[in-house]
């Protein structure tokens, strides 16, 4: 999971503040201290299965070799 600055704009790096972990930027002085644990799930929405084209039909009209 990325975090991004609200002022720059760029992405927060995890390090260890002196009370606590942190995110913070590195190229402004944002600091967004974590006080509890992070987390996000993302669960795709699987595709549909298509129907599979072809089978011995599919082979009846092809040029052969003997």
């Amino acid at each position: 999971m990325l975090l991004f600055c609200p002022a720059c704009g760029n992405v927060l790096v995890a390090e260890e503040g002196p009370r606590c972990h942190r995110f913070a930027c590195t190229t402004c002085p944002y600091v967004r201290n974590v006080t509890r644990k992070v987390t996000s799930r993302k669960y795709p929405r699987l595709k549909e299965v298509d129907d599979v084209l072809g089978g011995a039909a599919a082979w009846e009209n092809v040029d052969s070799t003997a």
